[in-house]
């Protein structure tokens, strides 16, 4: 099959250029927050909880804004890394993908680092330690092991989602913090390209894969989308703990499960649905594959369902066995051709200098030890994903 797309590099490089902004600009190291409002917007924050008062909602929501900015800089660690990996492949190449590419990862890195800003500054205004997860370079090993059509599309999910999440829900709530949709405007203004970028990627991967290939990557695609909601029920937890401790409450074993589920459906319809329901995504992903895509996309319907999963730590296993997957792969392969010997790259696709490595499992060294992880991420995230 054949994906191909109205814009190129070179567009998306201008675009970059003409939006760039400085984490400095944004927000100054030390800044105290305006907690006085909501972080985020009705459409994605969690539905009334009738065992909490106006008061401990408001405190729920900005943990919940909190949480979904680290949730971000959490995924951007393997859009980091695969972008690297994608632009490496370009040596000797096309000079405006690698340019693209380039930038892409400058940007990304430049997103982790005002994400983790607006996380000391919220722990510092907000008066008390919010637990979100830590585990992103150990979680990228993780997803990089899975196959790079897998892995692009995640990532185009992301990407595309993040557009959703400004355009029709943060832009026009005026109640939220202002500074927080300051930050969302930025970013989606740079993530518009890196969509576009993670688009033209794919299409190189499509391109010259085979119908297994392809295949392989839309089930690569659904494993990911079910150990990312272990990963949200997790936070989910985390949510709840910090809130009673915020509180100073105990709350009864009811009221923790009302609110873990408003949570949990929440972070599942922004960070889940949201993407599998984007028009052009699931426009790419039927293309790839109509009746595989018809039977993932049923997941998707399942997470909209606000009773569909809902229980005590419900997902939290589906990492299982991660380390051991790490394990299998052992330190990162080097090529088997020296960069400087392979054939110049074609303009338009990866062809000549990804395969035979193309279609293999990415991986890199990890900054922790993988045994370390927690046991709620240690579920096989490598286990087919259960569709018909």
């Amino acid at each position: 099959m054949e994906l191909s797309f109205n814009y190129d590099y070179a567009t998306c490089i201008h675009n970059s250029e003409r939006v760039s902004w400085k984490v400095d600009d944004l927000l100054a190291e030390g800044q105290r927050l305006d907690l006085t409002r909501p972080l985020l917007p009705r459409a994605l924050a969690a539905k009334p909880i009738g065992c909490l008062d106006a008061r401990e909602q408001l405190l729920l929501n900005q943990l919940a804004g909190n949480a979904y900015l680290n949730l971000f800089a959490f995924v951007e660690e393997f859009i980091l890394a695969t972008v690297v990996q994608h632009a490496h492949a370009e040596l000797f190449g096309d000079h405006d993908a690698i340019r693209a590419l380039v930038r892409f990862a400058d940007e990304e890195v430049k997103h982790q680092r005002l994400f983790e800003r607006y996380r000391r500054a919220f722990d510092l205004s907000f008066g008390h330690p919010a637990k979100v997860l830590e585990t992103a370079a150990e979680v990228a090993g993780a997803v990089l092991s899975k196959s790079p059509i897998g892995v692009m599309l995640i990532i185009l999910h992301i990407e595309l989602m993040t557009q959703d999440h400004y355009t029709q829900s943060v832009r026009d709530d005026s109640s939220i913090d202002p500074l927080f949709t300051t930050l969302l405007e930025k970013h989606w203004l740079e993530e518009s390209q890196h969509a576009r970028i993670d688009a033209l990627e794919l299409a190189k991967l499509v391109n010259v894969a085979s119908e297994d290939q392809i295949a392989k990557g839309l089930t690569d695609y659904c494993d990911l989308l079910q150990a990312f909601d272990g990963l949200l029920g997790q936070q989910a937890d985390m949510d709840v703990e910090t809130l009673a401790s915020v509180l100073g409450r105990t709350f009864t074993d009811a009221e923790k499960a009302e609110i873990r589920a408003a949570q949990l459906v929440g972070y599942r319809r922004t960070f889940l649905v949201a993407g599998m329901r984007n028009h052009q995504f699931a426009s790419v992903a039927e293309r790839l594959d109509p009746s595989r895509w018809v039977a993932i996309r049923s997941l998707g319907d399942g997470w909209a369902d606000a009773t569909h999963g809902i229980g005590p730590r419900r997902g939290a296993t589906r990492w299982a066995g991660l380390p051991h997957r790490i394990a299998a792969h052992g330190p990162p392969r080097a090529a088997s051709t020296p960069a400087h010997a392979r054939p110049r790259t074609s303009r338009a696709s990866l062809s000549s200098a990804l395969p035979p490595r193309a279609f293999a499992p990415a991986t890199r060294p990890m900054r922790a030890n993988a045994a370390a992880l927690p046991g709620a991420i240690r579920t096989a995230m490598m286990s087919p994903c259960k569709v018909r």
